[in-house]
């Protein structure tokens, strides 16, 4: 032992009663009584987002987190960069509410335009300012527009489109022409005319794209069905919308399919018999007769089918592929000079 040196009495504290006394004093401050008074946060959901110059209305959504006590609110608002309000996107100065208890996310959303197409990209900020009952985490987010005027355009290839109905399928094609940078893409369905979905054919939807540098055509296939013949034809519609990096063309953004149908079509036939004429009008015999026009149609007045029999002895006739319904028909004899007479008396047949 040093000289002047005191002994003290030995010192017993362990960790547990350090913590326990430091922590007492941080509650004994009062922090800790306080947190649940403390505001929620109101915050944009990303610090980046980016979007095709042809997509339209883009959302941007706004997020309420930790304490929904009581109402809050924010501005939302987009400030130029590259991209200028009122040509490439149309601004926004949008309030955004929120009442107590009330954690949905908002959205205050941004027009972009296409009117005058770009290549490359441009960029504006959406920001978040002057929040009540809240404050602000992600106050500002870059939003990225991509240029479609390099993509090119897109359109179907034809505007009409003929398949049999025992074909089993059509095939539609699109066009990627005037530009390939980036990558593209369509979306594309089916609608009903007289054929009818689920029974004339199968319903198609989806999206067709193409890689940057790809113009090759790009198809979908429409499945047509057989198990329900019919006679004549039936169409269905083919539309294309919603081009992604890309512009519809102007022309061909829908087309028609014709379905030629698969049923055997019914006809019948009908015999026509007379008795030739030997006299004419003045009653004097007739020397010159030549053959006889045997007129029909489908109507009594408008009978513009016409059948030559060339052979004056002749006093009957088999006309047929009539198809159903009920046809007229009247019969004249002519001379040799092509001169004919007046139209026998009309007969009908429903085929």
């Amino acid at each position: 032992m040093l000289p002047h040196q005191k002994v003290f009495p030995a010192i017993s504290l362990s960790l547990i009663s350090l913590a326990f006394i430091f922590f007492g004093a941080t509650l004994g401050g009062g922090s800790a009584a306080n947190a649940g008074t403390l505001p929620g946060t109101v915050s944009l959901r990303v610090s980046t987002d980016a979007a095709p110059q042809n997509l339209g209305v883009k959302p941007v959504g706004v997020i309420r987190t930790g304490s929904s006590s009581g109402a809050a609110s924010v501005l939302c608002r987009t400030v130029d960069g590259t991209a200028k309000a009122g040509s490439d996107y149309t601004a926004v100065s949008q309030v955004l509410h929120w009442a107590s208890g009330d954690m949905t996310e908002k959205y205050c959303s941004v027009a972009l335009s296409d009117a005058q197409p770009f290549s490359g990209h441009k960029t504006f900020l959406v920001e978040l300012s002057a929040a009540t009952g809240a404050v602000i985490g992600i106050s500002s987010s870059t939003f990225t527009i991509y240029g479609n005027e390099a993509a090119g355009f897109v359109a179907l290839s034809a505007p009409t489109y003929t398949i049999a109905q025992n074909a089993g399928s059509v095939t539609v094609t699109v066009d990627r022409t005037g530009g390939s940078t980036g990558w593209a893409g369509v979306a594309y369905a089916t609608a009903n005319g007289s054929a009818t979905a689920g029974t004339d054919y199968t319903s198609e939807r989806g999206v067709l794209s193409w890689a940057g540098g790809d113009m090759a055509p790009k198809s979908f296939t429409i499945p047509i069905s057989k198990a329900t013949p019919f006679t004549g034809t039936k169409t269905l519609a083919v539309a294309i919308a919603d081009a992604i990096d890309a512009r519809l063309g102007s022309t061909n953004t829908s087309a028609i399919v014709t379905i030629a149908g698969g049923a055997a079509t019914t006809t019948g036939t009908a015999t026509l018999s007379w008795t030739p004429p030997t006299v004419d009008t003045n009653g004097s015999p007739i020397t010159n007769l030549a053959g006889y026009n045997l007129y029909y149609g489908k109507t009594s007045t408008t009978m513009s089918n016409v059948i030559a029999v060339n052979n004056p002895a002749s006093t009957s006739y088999v006309i047929g592929n009539l198809a159903p319904g009920t046809w007229y028909f009247a019969i004249v004899a002519y001379d040799t000079q092509a001169v004919e007479s007046t139209f026998s008396n009309m007969v009908s047949k429903t085929i």
